[in-house]
């Protein structure tokens, strides 16, 4: 992932792929193939002529065309004449011939000469949808997906941050791309961001975009628009990689670790590098790949596909469920695309934290289907999202289901659907009943598992304290939630401190920590910092007031802490710690 930086809204914080990672592993050029197995791609010997090449733009950095790996791969404007100093295609950019620099207003596409090592983004990109494409296709890869580079950073830019991401998107919209890759991302976008999203949308190009890499449960965009497929990293195992965001928002994830690509500083380099970037490479090419083989599908059908051909992460990641996406990427199921290809079944099983049902309409009149994902969440949310051609009476079903059987929530015609249908609880049955002469009904509807936020599972806010009593983790006989961040501020009377004696204490050592800070905020002076598996010293503040901060990473939870404090006279602690001395 790069990050951008919109120098004209002050309300953004662009941030640099860099700072995720950029650290070559190694120059060789096997050591970063291993996720090509992870990925399943199975070669297509199937006959290619005929077939509309597929084109991905890449928003970013500049791509060096000249390498061995991408070279052949480079998009061609088929309607611009080059070098002739007219627009001929009227875009409003003239002799874009392979591209356009958005940022610096011309037709150089590559990175500056004398910047190699800084602008290395976009070619690593390129070189990972060569290699996949390659895979897949064999000797006929270049002739059927093609790359268009769309340069967003200028080459006199004082720090590597993409300026004009959006501004690259819609480039690549008018442009006619078929797939757009953003490996960048931002923290909130304009309404005028939003609608060239949804411009792209509209004109049936797949936009996927990084999740980010902070790592947190935090929203970043493009990826969190809801027309934009977002992606989260995995490592070798099929763990979330310590570099990936998380979340909600994430559709699906690929791997993001020690990923191979083309090398910037040369024609034949290769380095290895992190990031969610990488994994949005992998998943941008299989949105080609699928596009290339179905090329009448629709952004919701390619969403489709990829997510419902996905491997499960949540043995893995059991935490973590539903805020990895549907799974970890399957390029070979996600051409086969059975959701929509295969052969219709009356009975359906679905295990995936989020995916689609397809309405069709079967010879028996109903479909069914048992959604019951893995792991740990609130309920599932149900969209439709596409239902298409004669309905008749068809009606949709839903029932919660638990151990004691099934329960009926709610049913809607498919002439008039709503917004969206939520079942609480793990397991959900749809049914659909059909009734219709000469049927031709064809839908999706999405669905989506809705997260836990460990972040606020056990506190939220700052609790504000004026009585003495018992302050603890709030976990009780449970371990404390990930990536808390709970606080309580004490206030005790004019003339009193506030005096602590911890009864429990469990804490990862060095990493969980229970703060007191001397006053209302974190900014002001720390009195005290507890950390690890032993029961802290009793403890007395400065003055009456007092902030608790606890806080957490996502690893290592332990059983928490509990204290008792009551409020004593200041001048009493002035005696004691005399008496003491």
């Amino acid at each position: 992932m790069r990050m951008l930086k919109n120098l004209t809204s002050v309300t953004l914080l662009y941030v640099l792929a860099f700072f995720v990672t950029g650290v070559a592993h190694s120059q060789t050029a096997q050591n970063g193939d291993w996720y090509l197995d992870h990925l399943n791609i199975t070669q297509n010997n199937a006959f290619a002529h005929g077939k509309k090449e597929v084109v991905i733009a890449i928003v970013d950095d500049g791509i060096r065309t000249t390498h061995q790996d991408v070279k052949n791969f480079i998009w061609t404007n088929p309607r611009e004449k080059p070098r002739n100093h007219i627009d001929d295609d009227g875009n409003g950019y003239t002799d874009d011939t392979y591209g356009w620099d958005v940022s610096d207003n011309n037709n150089t596409i590559s990175p500056p000469p004398d910047r190699l090592d800084e602008y290395y983004h976009g070619t690593h990109l390129a070189g990972i949808v060569s290699r996949i494409a390659r895979s897949y296709f064999g000797d006929s890869a270049s002739r059927l997906i093609k790359i268009m580079p769309v340069k967003s950073l200028a080459d006199e830019a004082d720090k590597s941050y993409l300026s004009d991401g959006f501004k690259g998107v819609q480039y690549a919209v008018r442009a006619g791309a078929d797939i757009i890759l953003c490996a960048w991302n931002v923290a909130n976008i304009s309404s005028y961001e939003s609608a060239i999203l949804e411009e792209a949308h509209r004109k049936g190009i797949v936009v996927v975009a990084s999740a980010g890499n902070f790592p947190e449960d935090r929203k970043q965009y493009p990826a969190a628009h809801p027309t934009v497929i977002a992606v989260a990293g995995t490592n070798q195992q099929g763990a979330l990689s310590e570099k990936s965001n998380y979340g909600q928002f994430v559709d699906l994830s690929a791997p993001g670790i020690n990923i191979q690509g083309a090398s910037s500083l040369s024609d034949t380099g290769y380095a290895s590098k992190d990031g969610t970037s990488f994994s949005t490479a992998m998943v941008a090419t299989a949105a080609a790949l699928v596009r290339w083989q179905h090329p009448s599908f629709s952004v919701r059908q390619v969403e489709a596909c990829l997510k419902s051909s996905t491997d499960a992460l949540e043995i893995y990641n059991p935490l973590h469920t539903g805020k990895l996406g549907a799974g970890r990427l399957n390029i070979g199921k996600a051409i086969k695309c059975e959701i929509l290809t295969g052969q219709m079944k009356q009975k359906n099983q679905l295990y995936h934290p989020q995916g689609f049902l397809h309405l069709n309409s079967p010879e028996s009149k109903t479909i069914s289907w048992t959604i019951q994902p893995m792991g740990q969440f609130k309920g599932i949310r149900f969209r439709p999202v596409s239902i298409q051609n004669n309905v008749g009476q068809s009606v949709l079903s839903f029932y919660s289901k638990d151990s004691r059987g099934s329960k009926f929530i709610e049913s809607f015609p498919l002439s008039n659907p709503p917004e969206s249908v939520y079942i609480a609880g793990s397991q959900a049955h749809v049914v659909l009943e059909t009734n219709i002469i000469n049927p031709k009904l064809n839908g999706l509807v999405e669905y989506e598992v809705e997260t836990i936020d460990h972040r606020n599972l056990y506190c939220q806010g700052t609790q504000k304290l004026t009585d003495e009593g018992i302050l603890e983790d709030g976990s009780g006989s449970e371990n404390y939630s990930m990536e808390s961040s709970c606080k309580w501020l004490i206030t005790a009377p004019r003339g009193k401190v506030i005096h602590f004696k911890f009864t429990e204490f469990d804490t990862e050592a060095q990493v969980d920590w229970v703060y007191f800070f001397d006053g209302e905020k974190t900014n002001e002076k720390t009195m005290a910092g507890f950390s690890g598996p032993d029961i802290p010293p009793e403890f007395t503040t400065w003055r009456n007031k007092v902030l608790v901060w606890f806080v957490t990473d996502s690893k290592n939870q332990g059983k928490g802490w509990k204290a008792e404090y009551r409020f004593q006279d200041h001048r009493e602690n002035n005696q004691k710690q005399v008496r003491e001395q």
